[in-house]
């Protein structure tokens, strides 16, 4: 069966050296080859971007209740660590129309009770942010308690794994009273 090429044309079939002369003057990107994948990588990031971004919050290893690994301890003889995925920041509009926008605060809080008799001191719940040194990760916090300054620092511990490593800087506010470092472990 013979056809010519207007009854090719017409019913959408080419053949042979006739179809690649057809697609090379009837291409769709009038570009060079060469800046096709450039150009589609660009709109393909352009559109990556307009999605809202899903961010993992995974709990931590530091939070939990914790525990002192000496019972005769003198010092913090437990730590509650809690943390909070604040990956969202909150906008709205007030009264007067303007945005207002809130930032959810300190992904962790820290309560520790302190060694007193007849039962433990506590020390109250405070916030905690991560605090580099070097390439170590820690979690510091502050206590401010009027006749004395702490500062808190916790991470997973290198000596015992598995286990909470906590050191604490106490500052008193009379001359007549020693600073002293607290240092201990803590099990979940």
């Amino acid at each position: 069966m013979d056809l010519s090429n207007k009854t090719l044309k017409r019913q959408g079939r080419y053949t042979g050296v006739r179809w690649r002369e057809l697609w090379e003057s009837e291409r769709k990107f009038p570009m060079k080859p060469q800046w096709l994948l450039p150009k589609l990588a660009f709109l393909f990031l352009l559109m990556s971007h307009s999605h809202p971004a899903l961010a993992q919050c995974v709990a931590p290893f530091e939070q939990g209740s914790w525990t002192n690994i000496d019972p005769a301890t003198r010092g913090i003889t437990r730590i509650e660590v809690n943390f909070s995925c604040n990956d969202q920041v909150l906008c709205g509009v007030d009264a007067n129309g303007n945005v207002t926008c809130t930032t959810p605060g300190a992904p962790y809080h820290l309560h520790l009770w302190g060694k007193c008799s007849p039962s433990d001191c506590d020390w109250g719940t405070v916030d905690g942010n991560d605090h580099w040194v070097g390439s170590t990760k820690w979690i510091f916090s502050f206590y401010d308690q009027g006749f004395a300054k702490r500062y808190v620092y916790i991470k997973p511990s290198q000596l015992h794994p598995g286990d909470l490593y906590v050191w604490i800087y106490t500052h008193f506010t009379d001359p007549g009273r020693s600073d002293y470092v607290f240092t201990g472990w803590y099990h979940k």
